[in-house]
């Protein structure tokens, strides 16, 4: 009898573990893939005559068709292979005549793309539609106009009665054309084992796996890789290195608990403590304990010397930024390399200023090499890297190991919403 008492125990104890799991992970933005199509399309704000049976099986013919390329020799398909993750596998995607891209930029994956906000690495594309229209016209990828591509594809059949059927007109557009590849594009949404666990089965995760994702959380990683195909909600700075608090929160946020510091700082001069701790004690209560949190472990030092929070010297600012004597308030610049070689010289968004878009981590065990230029090969370098100089952890081999279990476990098929 004490015996089944203790397993009973064990297993409630077990269950309750697993429920605070899943409900830390939907705290954290973590949600699962939706389980059918008309969950898909409320997820997707969209309607059924949107994303129609019709559409997709016209997308699905031009995301695979050669004719859209100047050469007549690749397709969407030949850089977003499904067998390599919806990637290609190589570190700098290929084009038109074998052309490198000219930033050396590795091809992201085109697999559950649908909950993306931000497209492309600098992010400047927030739609699937738009986004299919630089591929197909850059010079070093697919290389064909908008009239030679409405030209080909009608002159192939079937193509104008799939268009009928798609549109209710046989008349062929490249706005059509784009339209429906990213239609097709929308459907290509994959389900794992993760998503299981989050919709409360709570054996289809081992221990392994379910600390990589209590690691995930806990460590920062869904400051940034959030939201159903975690990643791609955004454009985040990189490399942070020291400022953990990007990877905690929001820009608005931050900014917010910045002028709270300072306007804190202002009323100290006015006060008299014994001791820093009493200091401290002030500083925390007088910002909220929330933000005084969130700013202790991502923005500055707990040490406090004449009236402002102090960074300890090994992390001190100046070991990331120095100033020009001649004009300090404007000279602050980042030191701050990256953690690999810069090929193609590409620093993100177009004020250069580091900002990439949030890779999606759906399927990331199949998509290597990493990051932007594809300079990583090993997903365990990366989350390494990643742990350093985003969200300041030096994580150990089994916390690594953990995080690359619970990334297989996201890992998934498509799942066909229409049949």
């Amino acid at each position: 009898m004490k015996c089944i008492l203790i397993i009973l125990m064990s297993i409630c104890l077990f269950a309750t573990e697993d429920f605070e799991l899943i409900t830390k992970a939907y705290k954290n933005g973590l949600r699962p893939v939706p389980s059918d199509l008309e969950s898909l399309l409320l997820e997707l704000k969209l309607e059924y005559k949107n994303v129609s049976k019709e559409k997709v099986v016209l997308g699905k013919k031009l995301f695979f068709e050669k004719e859209l390329s100047k050469n007549r020799d690749i397709s969407c398909a030949s850089c977003h292979n499904f067998k390599k993750g919806g990637a290609d596998g190589i570190p700098t995607a290929i084009g038109h005549k074998g052309l490198k891209n000219p930033f050396h930029l590795n091809t992201p994956t085109v697999l559950n793309t649908a909950f993306s906000k931000k497209l492309f690495w600098n992010g400047e594309t927030d739609t699937l539609k738009e986004q299919a229209k630089g591929p197909l016209q850059a010079p070093f990828e697919m290389a064909i106009t908008p009239e030679l591509a409405e030209k080909r594809i009608k002159e192939k059949t079937p193509y104008k009665e799939l268009f009928k059927y798609a549109f209710g007109s046989d008349k062929i557009s490249f706005e059509k054309i784009v339209e429906a590849i990213a239609v097709y594009e929308k459907t290509l949404v994959t389900k794992g084992r993760y998503d299981k666990f989050l919709t409360g089965n709570e054996n289809a995760l081992s221990s392994n796996e379910k600390e990589g994702l209590n690691l995930f959380i806990t460590k920062g990683c869904v400051g940034c890789h959030n939201g159903i195909g975690l990643g791609g909600q955004e454009i985040r700075k990189f490399p942070l290195t020291y400022h953990h608090i990007w990877s905690l929160t929001t820009p608005q946020r931050i900014a917010q608990i910045k002028r709270n510091y300072f306007t804190v700082l202002s009323m100290l001069k006015n006060k008299n403590f014994n001791t820093n701790e009493q200091k401290i004690d002030y500083i925390k209560y007088s910002m909220g304990f929330e933000d005084f949190k969130l700013m202790d472990k991502g923005f500055f030092h707990r040490i406090v010397d004449n009236q402002r929070l102090k960074v300890m010297t090994s992390t001190a600012c100046n070991s990331c930024h120095v100033n020009n004597q001649t004009e300090v308030k404007k000279s602050i610049i980042t030191k701050i390399p990256f953690p690999f070689e810069n090929k193609g010289d590409f620093l993100g968004s177009k004020s250069k200023e580091k900002y990439f878009r949030v890779p999606l981590l759906r399927n990331i065990v199949q998509t290597k090499p990493y990051f932007h230029n594809g300079s990583v090969n090993k997903l365990q370098d990366a989350i390494n890297l990643m742990g350093v100089h985003q969200t300041r952890n030096q994580l150990t081999p089994k916390e690594i190991d953990d995080l690359v279990a619970f990334f297989k476990s996201v890992d998934g098929e498509i799942v066909e919403y229409l049949k």
